[in-house]
């Protein structure tokens, strides 16, 4: 049994991998991968095998002196060394000097001794060569042993051979060569074809975890985004009517009561919100169309913030309002939520306007406070973190995510504007009606 290590196929460096030195051809092959174990192991061992049987094949069969056995059994003993020690070399040109060395004394069996026992040197530097050299080393390689093979076979009638030629024979032995030769040369290809399997295998094996990465960081800024809006809004009013309640202690006690009722209410609402929140982190609900009239649930959430922190807020609508999916119904009531406490905490306005503005393909949410605003100005889409904080950035995320985009910044009039734009499916009857125009 072969105890020596699979051996590797030489490959030609392409010419993005080429160092600018490697300009001579034998320069350009280097040392490929290690030949799978199951792969590489069946024409190893047959090899082998044949090798080893011919070489006591030699001894049994040869009708002649002892010394001419010995001389033989040393030759294909040889040939049998030096195709298993090719197996360890790891330079080209040392590999193509030790086939070199196989062919010469296949060649001096045939022509000095009986029984033409090089022709299974040449039955296997054939196969082994086509298989581990590329084309352009193989098959001169390949050429150089078949021309061997005729001259030392007799196939070559004008020169004096000792060995006469049948044409049978010869025949049969040029077709088994060059079977042989195909047989490396398709066992090369599906090697070469599985070890590009391996690696594009192992590329997505690396683009998944890169993915899953990604996903985990993705979703670890959806859940802080959600606790965010969640939480904000609902610590913002309460501070606000505790402030409220605080004044009432002294003021007017008897409102007290239902001031403190009032923020009972907001923690239920805060908690209700909060157990929705884990629902959806853990199972994503189906995405479907809002039929509800989203002006008027924005304007009671306006006229709601009005009432528990005493900011007016001014709720407009234009445009024809359109069908709009669960995600943007979700987007704009985050939004205008994460608006209105930022410009109470952030910009101490008293009043805010909040238009909304519905056109073909889209829709715009827009609240312009009359608070300090913020030393920041935004450039198109740029996220602020006003005071430090992520509400603007969250609301860039969600606009991002359905294709909208957020802009926000100090107004030429004083206060500070938040706009979000998303866009919005044609309706579905200007949309016949510009198909049979067309």
């Amino acid at each position: 049994m072969n105890l020596l290590p699979e051996s590797a196929i030489f490959e030609v460096i392409s010419g993005e991998e080429r160092p600018a030195w490697r300009w001579r051809w034998w320069r350009a092959v280097q040392l490929g991968p290690g030949v799978p174990f199951a792969f590489g192991r069946g024409i190893a061992l047959t090899s082998d095998m044949i090798l080893v049987s011919v070489l006591v094949v030699i001894g049994l069969s040869t009708h002649a002196s002892a010394a001419t056995v010995i001389l033989m059994e040393l030759l294909f003993a040889g040939i049998l060394a030096l195709m298993l020690v090719t197996r360890l070399l790891k330079h080209s040109l040392l590999v193509v000097c030790a086939y070199l060395t196989v062919l010469g004394l296949g060649s001096i069996l045939n022509l000095a001794f009986p029984g033409a026992w090089g022709n299974v040197g040449f039955y296997s530097l054939c196969v082994i060569t086509c298989f581990r050299l590329p084309r352009r080393w193989s098959l001169p390689l390949v050429s150089l042993c078949i021309l061997a093979f005729a001259f030392t076979n007799g196939m070559l009638s004008f020169l004096p051979l000792p060995q006469p030629a049948y044409a049978g024979v010869s025949v049969f032995n040029l077709i088994l060569l060059g079977a042989l030769c195909w047989f490396g040369l398709n066992l090369r290809a599906q090697y070469r074809l599985v070890v590009r399997l391996h690696e594009v295998q192992r590329q997505l094996q690396e683009q998944m975890a890169r993915n899953a990465e990604l996903a985990a960081e993705h979703e670890r800024t959806r859940i802080a985004r959600d606790i965010h809006d969640v939480l904000s809004h609902s610590l913002a009013v309460l501070s606000i009517q505790l402030q409220a309640a605080r004044h009432l202690l002294t003021h007017n006690p008897e409102r007290l009561a239902s001031k403190l009722d009032d923020m009972a209410a907001l923690l239920r609402e805060s908690i209700t919100e909060s157990r929705q929140v884990v629902g959806l982190l853990r199972v994503q609900p189906a995405a479907h169309a809002r039929s509800e009239n989203l002006g008027e649930s924005l304007s009671l959430l306006a006229s709601t913030f009005n009432e528990r922190t005493g900011i007016h807020c001014h709720f407009s609508e234009s445009g024809a309002p359109q069908q709009v999916s669960a995600q943007q119904w979700e987007t704009l009531h985050q939004a205008l939520r994460e608006m209105l406490t930022n410009a109470h905490r952030h910009g101490t306005a008293e009043a805010a306007e909040i238009t909304l503005r519905w056109q073909d393909t889209n829709l715009s949410l827009a609240v312009h406070d009359n608070g300090q605003g913020s030393a920041q100005t935004a450039q198109g889409t740029e996220s602020i973190n006003v005071g430090g904080h992520h509400g603007i950035e969250g609301m860039r995320e969600r606009a991002m995510a359905l294709d909208g985009e957020v802009i926000a910044g100090p107004a030429v009039e004083g206060g500070f504007t938040v706009t979000l734009h998303l866009p919005l499916q044609p309706p579905v009857a200007n949309t016949m009606q510009k198909e049979r125009t067309a």
